[in-house]
Order: structure tokens, then C-alpha cells, then sequence
């Protein structure tokens, strides 16, 4: 470039540089061509130079001020020619701003597509920073912006005010930018953008984007030596090549890395030796195009330094016969697991990072099972923001095949299910199948397809998402046709329709505690409970085996209520219905069941059996909606009718409190009574009331009489002692110790477990509150053949205190702060109130899980096994049977994992107490 063509030209205040006279513009380039000849004569050193290496540095002392002066100022409106020369060596482009269309700018957007559209044009796209943005955040933000488009920025130029580069067949960035307003952002700022098209003309020898990507990348490989091993393809850092300078390259862009992967492949094909190939630095994000190396000679991947998200996206390479792969540096190894999802896809690695692993003996495939392809994201789609919340515009995403991505904004708040959990609970009638979730520290993302009236229902939300565990509302981004679907993704429905074959067999459906099984289901995530999905697997049930099922089992789902059965009346020859350990609290919670021959139902152990007044009322209002019932809850409807009324005011805490109540009296009836101690906290309080009618009992009940002094000498009523409070203070037992203490002197009991009404007032992470009532008998009076029950209502205030260690994993340890117990004579109208023992007994057994069920005989084999296989005394061997449902095999894994980790104390190697 001559002088006269450089861009060294200050801004000027007018409009246009042609207003300018001849006379100042020659006294300009006199000024600068004299601070020019000063800046080389402060150099001393150049004149020292031999002559035999003077012309290579010469040439850039000179080129540097005219073409990459970042001080200078650049004047966007000057109509002079100008020579842009390419330092890697292709031919010279030429700007000619007096040929090209107008300056475009955010004022005005009514470009002309016919020249935006023409191959034989360079197009200037200048960025206005004004020396506040440095070059490498702009073109973080426009690659950012531009990662799904063809985007090859050539020979990039900074200036004090503004940067400019040029643009050749990427009308679809240049289109975006002007549906953006012509503004770019970068990070909290947002610089504008100006647009000339046609601004010089494409010659042959011109710099060819693709081109120079496929040569540099060749140069690697037939280079390889060079570059550190002849079997490696050395690509760290790609960007950075000497022949790419005059192109900006950034791998994470799709059609650039489309471009690399090409070239690759194309190397490795004429290049025998090479079989491992480096990829580090280099931004990298999109992973299916990596997926055309699939019939190299591949065997050790390095993607260390980029940004892949997520583990699962690897899995888009697992035909790659990978043997070494190094990932550290991406954020997928924030990801919990990242390890064993990887080694997942790749059954032959050997090494990955720093790790060496074993080789993972691959499952052969089930024949109704498919392998699902990972959906890759084409497109940043359309995003739909708070200011784009129309639900009209929105019926134009009614038809559409695509893929739909949701992220939601957590911040580290929620985990994975608390936030499907709300959103099963916002969607519950609305089919809703989150597809390829992803979890982030800050965000968590899936994506979905065909559940439009789900995302219409979020649009109608302003995408606001409540998350009632944790009293927060979090938001929610749409970005719309993100990817086109295929047949290799994912079908949520078909691997419904595969569970339901499962499990069905000789008449009986059998859907209980569809949860575990369902969560093992890759890819896509279910929820039981959820009114749509239950729907539609009872429908196709129905379409399949509605002449055939005579048995329905809808045990331990937490249903809230009924309507996902209205397909039941197609179950033409159904007769039995299950539907235990559910959660639906109220007899109108079985609206939705249709006409039916049902003649044998399950209903016990729902919160709703805790409403009814009576058993009358209760099978009254059931035959409402199963006309023909003969049996409910495994008893005859003839006469009186005895149901078991456990409840609880708050469901969500139903196993916490059932957990607890078992745990608590389980010791107390037991020999390890002083255990009860750890269960409270150091600074805890006991206090308890008994209204025993001590003066009036006769002398033959001497020895019951002893019984009730040793409860009611801790006493502490109150209106009886309201003229001695120092007294009633004095009752008050503080400390673990003394409760302890005072825990161990009351005679050895047995409680009533059918007998006990549980009710759980106040449940939230920082306290919760638990009742129980219910009655107890003595040893010593049952060893006498006599049964004399006692009635007890028990409160306990309990607070967590840090983490604790369960039989199995690291949990939250709640201590009991508070413990308040009365207790009182049963009267007969009371026992029958209760109910007869024999009589609540068949009601508990029916009501036990199946996971528990168990014949006598073959728990005291297990028992004999295991106590013979580990030598734990007879109470944690039953410990660790219940625990893991009398499964032998998972009890022995089980102690083995606790005994390794030092967990299980000496006591429990301790013969058993005669």
C-alpha cells in the first residue's frame, strides 16, 4: 500500500470526506508521513542491520504503521481506494467505497439483497468500539452470536475507534445483523455496527476461507514430525497458525470446525501413520461433526481446553474405536459421573485423562430396545423472552417437528428432581417429556418435542416456574427449532409402550412403583405420578390387553387423584383394582374412574382413609364409584366394617414420619431401649402427664399399681401442682442423659402399630412437628395372660443438626428437642374405637408393600445365612435384611461397603442377649 492509500486518516466532524479540500488533505498526508519519517529515525537500530537480512525486517517496519496502526483513527465515510495486503501471502483486496452501496448503519436497515447475495463481493462489516473494547472480546461476542452460521471473518483490521473485517458468501450472519438492529453485544456493552456492501470485488488468488483451512491443516499433517510425534495430527491450538493470520478461526463455530473435521478426515485418509489426533484450545463445542471420523484409524482423541458442555454429547463419537481420551479442561467434568458416562460410550477406552480404566464388558441389546442418537443442536433457534410472551404468536410452534430447548435459570438452588418435580407438578395434564437433560452449576437444560400445549401452558406462566420445596419461583428461557428430529431420536412414547409390554404377564398388569424402573430409562425422564403419562400407558394398555387384563396394579405411585383412568372402562374384563401407598387425601380424588366391573378394590394406606367418620360412610362412598365392589381393601363387604385410618395432614412427609415413628418405638420395645438417648439433643426437654386413677385401684393390683407410680412420679400436671410451680419446674427432665435415663426405668412395653393415628402439623427443612396416638400393653401383664392397654398421645419437636450417616448414604441428622407424652387408661369403648388387635392386623398385612412380602420361612433362611455369613449378632442381621427388602445379595454388598468404610460398631459383632 502506497501512502496516499493508507487508513492513518483522523475522524472528521462532516459527513462525508469528499467535502474536504485538496489543500488540507495534502497537508495532512505531509503531517503524517513526517511523524512517520521521526518514528524510524528514533530507531537506531535499523540502520545497523546487515544487508543481507535488512529487506525481511524492513518490510514490516513499513507495513505495520500503514495497514495495523491500532492508534490510528479509521474514517468510515472516506471514499478512498484502499490496498488491504495480505501478510500470508495471497493477493491484495481493494476497497473501492466510491463502487460499493451505501454505509448501512442502525438507521438505516433496507439493505439490498440482490448485492448481499453476490459471490464475486467482499462485504465490510465495521465494528464502533471507540477504544473501549479490545479485538478479542469483539470477536468472542460475534462468534458467540454467529456459532451455528457460516461466519469466516477475513482480514480483520483494528483501530483506535473501530475495527473493520470482510465477509464472502455469509449472507446469513449479514442478515442476522441486520435483523438485530445492526448492534452487537459484548458483554454489558453494545457497539454498533456499520455494513458496506459490495465493498471491493473478489479476484482469483484472493484469500479462499475454506481453502486456507483445508491447506493448514494438511501442512499439519504432512508436517507431523515437526509438530511433535509422525502419528499425531497436532492441532492445539489450530487458530494460531502462521497461514491462517489474515483469517479469524474459531473452532467453536459449526461451519469452521465443519471445515477441520473435513480436512481431517481427508489428511488421515492419505496419511497412514497417523492415528491420534490433538484438538486442545481450541474452543470447540459441537461434537457430531467429529462423528466423520468414524472409518479413520482413530485410536486417542485430545479435546482438552474446550467447551463441551456435557458428557452426553460424546456419545455422538462412541462408533470411534477411541482407546485414549483427555476431556479435562471442558466443563463437562463439572458434571457428576462424567467418568462413567464416558466410559459408557466408549467400552474400549483404556485411558482416559490421567485414569487408566478397565474395559466395560458391553450388554448385548435387547431386541425391543434402540439405540437413540444424541440430538445435536443446529440452530440457536428462536428465542422466546418475557417481551415475546404472546401466546397467539406462539401457535406458529403448533405444527412444528422440531426440537424445542428449556433451560432453567436455578443459580445452584434446586438439583435435577426438585426442578422436574415442579414441572410434572405445572404440567400434570399436559404431555411433557424432557428429552437429553443437562445439568450446570448455574442453569440445567432438556430438550422436547411434540408437547406444545405444555409450552404454551409455561407461555401462558410467563415462563415462571414454582418450586414449592423451596419457596422460589425460578424462570425459564424457550429457544425454539433448535434441531430437526430424526428417527434415530429419542421416542418417549414407544419406550412407554415397551414398559407397559414389560409388565404385563398371565392376566395382570402390574404398575406399581413405576418410578425406580422408569428413572432407569436413558435419555428421557418420567414421572409415575404424572396424569399424562399414566394416561397414555393405560391407553395403549387398554388398545392391547383390554380383553385379557383381569388384574390392575397401581400400588405406591403417589397418584393424587384419578383422572389418568378414564381409559379403565375399555378394560373390559378388569376385576381387581390396586390402589395402595398412594397419596390421594380425599373421596373426590376418585372422580375420573368411569363405569366398571370392579369387584375387588385396594384403597388402605391413602391419606383419604383418615377423613371418614366411620366404615359405613367409607364404603358407601367408594361403592360411588365401583358399583360392583364385593371386597375392598381384602375384606368381604358383609356387616361391620373396620378400616385402618393412618393419615397425615402433610403427605410429602409420610415417609420421614413413618421412618421415624418405626425407628423410635422399635428401640423402645427393644432391649437397646438406652439407645433413645442419641436420638435427642444434648440440651433437650422431657415432659409428660399421666392421668392414672392411683388412689381408687384395688389391692390385688398391686403389682400394676407399682406400674403406674414409675410413670406417674415424673408427672408434671400442671392444675395440680398450680400452688407449688418450683415443683412442676422440677418435673421438667432436661438433657439426653436424664431423659435417657428416665426412658429405661418404665417397665418394657409393646405398642400397637395398627393402633397408631399419625398426624405431622408442621413439616419444612428447618423443624418439624410429629403426633402419634395410640396404645401399648406391658410384657409382664401380657406374660400373665391378662391384656391391659394404655392410651398415649406423643409429640416431638425435632430440629436437623448436621449430617449424619445413615445405614447406606450421608444424610441430614435430626435431633428431638422437644418431647411431650401423656398417657391414660384405656376404656373398652376406647379399645373399640381402636379397634380389636386381631382384626387390624390383616389390614396391616394387607397393606405391606410387595417389596417387603416375604414367606416366614424363607426371611429365617436369609437370616440364618447372613448372621452365619458375617457374624452380626441377630439384630443388625435384621437390620440390614429390612433395609434392603430381604434381598440376600444386596445385604451382603451392603456389609461389605460398611464394614470397609468402618461403619458398623463392635456391638454389633456381639453374641445376642438370652
Amino acid at each position: 500500500m502506497d501512502e496516499g492509500n493508507s487508513p492513518l486518516v483522523k475522524a472528521e466532524p462532516g459527513d462525508d470526506s469528499d467535502q474536504q479540500s485538496d489543500e488540507t488533505e495534502s497537508c495532512i498526508k505531509d503531517m503524517l508521513q513526517e511523524m512517520q519519517s521521526k518514528e524510524r529515525g528514533k530507531r537506531p537500530q535499523a540502520a545497523t542491520v546487515p544487508a543481507s537480512i535488512a529487506p525481511a525486517t524492513a518490510v514490516p517496519e513499513q507495513s505495520t504503521p500503514q495497514e495495523h496502526d491500532e492508534n490510528s483513527f479509521y474514517n468510515v465515510h472516506s471514499d478512498k481506494p484502499q490496498s488491504l495486503k495480505m501478510c500470508t501471502g495471497e493477493l491484495d483486496i481493494v476497497l473501492e467505497p466510491k463502487l460499493a452501496g451505501p454505509v448501512y448503519n442502525a438507521a438505516n436497515l433496507t439493505l439490498d439483497r440482490a448485492l448481499l447475495n453476490r459471490a464475486d463481493m467482499w462485504h465490510q462489516v465495521i465494528v464502533h468500539h471507540g477504544n473501549g473494547c479490545t479485538r478479542q472480546k469483539i470477536l468472542e461476542a460475534l462468534f458467540g452470536s454467529y456459532s451455528y452460521c457460516d461466519f469466516f471473518p477475513v482480514a480483520y483490521r483494528r483501530h483506535a475507534n473501530a475495527d473493520f473485517f470482510l465477509l464472502r458468501m455469509c449472507s446469513q450472519v449479514l442478515l442476522k445483523m441486520f435483523e438485530e438492529g445492526l448492534q452487537l453485544k459484548a458483554g454489558s456493552m453494545t457497539l454498533p455496527i456499520s455494513v458496506r456492501l459490495g465493498a471491493a470485488r473478489f479476484h482469483t488468488g484472493q484469500i479462499f476461507p475454506r481453502q486456507t483451512i483445508t491447506k493448514a491443516v494438511q501442512e499439519r499433517c504432512d508436517n507431523a514430525a515437526q509438530y511433535g510425534d509422525i502419528a499425531v495430527l497436532n492441532l492445539d491450538s489450530f487458530a494460531e497458525h502462521a497461514s491462517l493470520r489474515e483469517l479469524c478461526v474459531y473452532l467453536g463455530n459449526r461451519a469452521q470446525f465443519e471445515v477441520v473435521c473435513s480436512a481431517i478426515a481427508q489428511a488421515m485418509d492419505g496419511n497412514a501413520c497417523i492415528s491420534r489426533l490433538r484438538l486442545a484450545n481450541n474452543d470447540i463445542s459441537h461434537m457430531s461433526l467429529l462423528a466423520a471420523l468414524k472409518d479413520t484409524k482413530l485410536i486417542s482423541l485430545d479435546l482438552r481446553g474446550n467447551r463441551i458442555k456435557h458428557p452426553s454429547s460424546l456419545r455422538l463419537l462412541k462408533d470411534i474405536p477411541l482407546v485414549e481420551l483427555y476431556v479435562e479442561g471442558n466443563n463437562l467434568t463439572d458434571v457428576p459421573d462424567y467418568e462413567k458416562i464416558i466410559r459408557s460410550f466408549f467400552p474400549n477406552l483404556l485411558k482416559l485423562d490421567s485414569n487408566l480404566t478397565q474395559t466395560v464388558t458391553t450388554k448385548a441389546v435387547r431386541d425391543d430396545a434402540e439405540e437413540e442418537e444424541e440430538v445435536e443442536i443446529t440452530s440457536p433457534g428462536t428465542v422466546i423472552t418475557e417481551a415475546d410472551l404472546n401466546p397467539g404468536a406462539f401457535q406458529k410452534y403448533n405444527i412444528t417437528p422440531h426440537w424445542h430447548k428449556v433451560t432453567v435459570h436455578h443459580n445452584g438452588v434446586c438439583n435435577k428432581q426438585d426442578i422436574l418435580d415442579g414441572l410434572f407438578h405445572l404440567l400434570g395434564k399436559h404431555a411433557f417429556y424432557p428429552c437429553y437433560y443437562k445439568t450446570y452449576s448455574k442453569q440445567d437444560e432438556f430438550l422436547v418435542q411434540n408437547c406444545f400445549e405444555a409450552l404454551l401452558f409455561l407461555v401462558k406462566q410467563k415462563l415462571k416456574l414454582p418450586i414449592p420445596a423451596y419457596n422460589t419461583v425460578l424462570k425459564l428461557a424457550l429457544a425454539m427449532n433448535v434441531a430437526e428430529a430424526s428417527d434415530t431420536d429419542v421416542q418417549p412414547l414407544r419406550k412407554l409402550e415397551r414398559f407397559v409390554n414389560k409388565r404385563f404377564k398371565l392376566g395382570c398388569l402390574d404398575l406399581c412403583s413405576m418410578q425406580d424402573e422408569l428413572n432407569e430409562c436413558k435419555v428421557v425422564d418420567f414421572c409415575a405420578k404424572s396424569p399424562s403419562t399414566l394416561a397414555y400407558m393405560l391407553e395403549f394398555a387398554a388398545r392391547k390387553y383390554g380383553n385379557s387384563c383381569l388384574v390392575l396394579r397401581l400400588r405406591n405411585n403417589g397418584l393424587r387423584n384419578c383422572a389418568a383412568l378414564e381409559s379403565l372402562s375399555k378394560f373390559y374384563k378388569l376385576v381387581s383394582l390396586d390402589l395402595r401407598y398412594n397419596a390421594l387425601s380425599k373421596i373426590s380424588d376418585l372422580q375420573g374412574i368411569p363405569w366398571n366391573n370392579i369387584t375387588e378394590l385396594f384403597l388402605d394406606n391413602n391419606p383419604l382413609c383418615g377423613t371418614m367418620r366411620s366404615s359405613v360412610e367409607y364404603v358407601r362412598k367408594v361403592r360411588q364409584y365401583f358399583g360392583m365392589l364385593q371386597q375392598l381393601d381384602g375384606r368381604t363387604l358383609l356387616g361391620n366394617f373396620t378400616y385402618c385410618q393412618n393419615y397425615l395432614c402433610t403427605p410429602e412427609a409420610y415417609k420421614f414420619a413413618e421412618s421415624f415413628v418405626k425407628h423410635y418405638f422399635a428401640l423402645f420395645d427393644s432391649f437397646q431401649r438406652g439407645d433413645l438417648q442419641e436420638l435427642y439433643h444434648p440440651k433437650a426437654q422431657f415432659s409428660m402427664t399421666c392421668d392414672f386413677d392411683i388412689e381408687r385401684s384395688g389391692q390385688q393390683l398391686d403389682a400394676q399399681l407399682d406400674r403406674q407410680v414409675s410413670y406417674a412420679q415424673h408427672s408434671r400436671n400442671l392444675l395440680q401442682f398450680k400452688d407449688s410451680l418450683d415443683r412442676a419446674v422440677s418435673k421438667l427432665i432436661v438433657g439426653n442423659e436424664r431423659i435417657g435415663y428416665v426412658l429405661t426405668s418404665f417397665p418394657k412395653t409393646e405398642f400397637d402399630f395398627c393402633s397408631f393415628r399419625i398426624d405431622v402439623p408442621v413439616f419444612t427443612p428447618e423443624r418439624v412437628m410429629i403426633t402419634v396416638h395410640g396404645r401399648m400393653h406391658e410384657d409382664e401383664v401380657s406374660a400373665l395372660g391378662q391384656v391391659s392397654y394404655i392410651g398415649f398421645t406423643r409429640t416431638w419437636y425435632l430440629q436437623p443438626c448436621g449430617m449424619g450417616t445413615n445405614l447406606f448414604h450421608d444424610a441430614i441428622e435430626y435431633k428431638i428437642h422437644n418431647d411431650m407424652l401423656h398417657m391414660y387408661s384405656m376404656t373398652v369403648e376406647g379399645n373399640d374405637a381402636f379397634g380389636g388387635r386381631n382384626e387390624a392386623t390383616p389390614v396391616a398385612e394387607n397393606g405391606m408393600d410387595t417389596s417387603m412380602q416375604c414367606d416366614d420361612s424363607d426371611r429365617e433362611n436369609a437370616m440364618i445365612v447372613f448372621k452365619e455369613l458375617t457374624q452380626l449378632n441377630r439384630a443388625w442381621c435384621k437390620r440390614c435384611l429390612e433395609e434392603s427388602s430381604w434381598n440376600l445379595k444386596v445385604a451382603l454388598n451392603i456389609f461389605l461397603k460398611l464394614y470397609e468404610s468402618k461403619r458398623i460398631p463392635k456391638i454389633a459383632f456381639k453374641d445376642d442377649i438370652p
